[in-house]
């Protein structure tokens, strides 16, 4: 019986492991111990995990922004840190949907990275030059 408790498992874990090797592209496993196999799996695991955590916030909070978690990845990607030397390391702006992502998935914001500008609605009517009045000519009938 305990043989086959383990074996009715089998198809569940084969299914999981190639959706895990599908999903982050480790299709094949180069290892040459089987250390190395554990941590390779270890860390598949904890991607697998963290990519079903990226699709329940997508499918949650940001499905009319983004059809994916590709494109979310997109968005995200240029983000850049950038080190010179003799200088402080920075972080570039998060703008637009970057802003939006980070609170979706709870994360603050850098110091330093929020965005600069405010956008600022005016209400001073439309833009350019303004329309020449017309002129209102009364006539006079006598």
């Amino acid at each position: 019986m305990t043989a086959h408790d383990y074996y009715k498992l089998r198809d569940e874990q084969e299914k999981y492991f190639s959706m895990m090797k599908g999903i982050m592209g480790a299709d094949r496993q180069r290892n040459w111990s089987e250390l190395g196999k554990e941590g390779r799996l270890l860390i598949l695991f904890v991607s697998q995990v963290i990519g079903c955590y990226m699709a329940y916030i997508r499918k949650t909070k940001l499905s009319k922004e983004f059809h994916s978690l590709q494109s979310i990845l997109d968005e995200m990607r240029p983000i850049r840190y950038i080190e010179h030397p003799n200088t402080k390391p920075t972080l570039t702006p998060f703008v637009g949907d970057q802003v939006k992502i980070c609170d979706a998935f709870g994360f603050d914001i850098p110091d330093g990275c929020a965005p600069e500008y405010v956008v600022r609605k005016t209400n001073k009517g439309k833009r350019g030059r303004p329309r020449k009045n017309k002129l209102v000519v009364k006539e006079d009938n006598l």
